[in-house]
């Protein structure tokens, strides 16, 4: 309620781009709640603000939600959030998988795995080609999930920022 009260406030009064949410409701064998819970509980409740939400132009909203999502995801995007961020490939699957599947109405934001980082520069780079046609079909923003391992070397860390950069970089 407390959320659903403070949207009455502040939407129509601030433009908003987006909305973004934090809830770590999986872990990397899937959500923590029955989805029996989450279907019943859980998305009635964000059902409430995704309709605020819309009703106000804001058609991307965001949930920061860890782990494999898999199961819970037709809810989300059910209830409006369309979304993942940080997006955790090592407890789900590939990003492109989830796109495929979902097309247009998912976006992600994360998915680089960041295992593949501390491999080095060949290894970044043959990840970052498999990102290639996501970013191209637009809704999806490679990085890697929360922070970089600390096996990564400074070097190849920095490698896997300007290959990013040129390969996705500002156009001229």
């Amino acid at each position: 309620m407390l959320v659903e009260d403070f949207l009455d406030q502040v939407l129509g009064e601030i433009d908003f781009d987006y909305a973004s949410g934090w809830e770590d409701i999986c872990f990397n064998h899937g959500p923590i709640v029955s989805l029996d819970f989450f279907q019943k509980v859980v998305v009635p409740r964000y059902k409430r603000i995704g309709d605020r939400l819309h009703a106000h132009g804001i058609d991307l909203w965001y949930t920061d939600c860890d782990g494999d999502v898999r199961p819970l995801l037709p809810g989300f995007l059910e209830a409006g959030i369309n979304c993942l961020f940080p997006y955790e490939v090592n407890s789900c699957c590939h990003p492109g998988e989830l796109l495929a599947e979902y097309g247009k109405e998912l976006r992600i934001m994360g998915g680089f795995d960041k295992m593949e980082m501390g491999k080095g520069p060949a290894a970044i780079k043959a990840y970052m080609e498999t990102l290639v046609p996501l970013v191209e079909r637009g809704g999806y923003i490679p990085f890697c999930d929360h922070r970089c391992p600390p096996n990564v070397k400074p070097a190849d860390y920095l490698y896997y920022l300007d290959l990013k950069e040129a390969m996705f970089g500002l156009k001229e």
